[in-house]
């Protein structure tokens, strides 16, 4: 039974790729638009903004279970796409998208302004090993939303749906993109950034 539930979530995919690959897009031009920002500003302000970035996102210190600070932070924002989506007509997961892609690539150029490391470093062994997870669970969970709210014009939504996709497909996601993040991405960061 735990099979087949597993196998219908991954088939229903199909369904809303498309709209993912968009969210993907949509992300990938924001996070350039942040870089840009990050590149005309330059580095007389870069300690300062990444300063602020840092405060705004983690807080004043790093929470003693970072795996877990980590793992719900993501996970609030998951579920947050996923079913304010459905109900905002895909504004909220976009400006969601918007606001992370932007926010993305301003913090790797400043951390190559400072740093003195190419931006494609940054986003090598910084960004993508436990991005790769992490966004996948983010723009499934917005191409998700895109597909539910077009259920729910027919009168076939329903909440199960809803919660299957995100505890079968988006929740796993985040649990390997927040290990990664944990205990894979320092070391790499340690290894070939410092």
């Amino acid at each position: 039974m735990p099979g087949n539930v597993v196998v219908g979530e991954i088939k229903k995919i199909k369904h809303y790729y498309r709209e993912a690959l968009t969210c993907f897009a949509i992300f990938v031009l924001a996070a350039y638009g942040g870089y840009l920002a990050a590149v005309i500003l330059g580095a007389g302000q870069a300690e300062h903004y990444l300063a602020a970035i840092k405060s705004a996102v983690i807080g004043r210190e790093m929470p003693d279970n970072v795996f877990l600070f980590i793992l719900a932070r993501n996970a609030t924002v998951s579920i947050l796409v996923l079913a304010l989506g459905i109900f905002t007509r895909n504004i909220w997961p976009v400006v969601v998208l918007i606001f992370n892609g932007a926010l993305s690539g301003f913090f790797v150029q400043l951390q190559s302004l400072l740093f003195h490391r190419f931006s494609f470093e940054i986003w090598l062994f910084g960004l993508l090993p436990h991005g790769v997870p992490e966004l996948g669970a983010l723009f499934l969970a917005a191409g998700a939303s895109f597909y539910y709210g077009r259920l729910r014009k027919t009168g076939r939504f329903t909440w199960s749906g809803v919660i299957g996709t995100y505890l079968v497909v988006i929740l796993p996601l985040l649990v390997l993109a927040a290990l990664i993040e944990t205990f894979v991405t320092p070391a790499l960061i340690h290894r070939f950034l410092a």
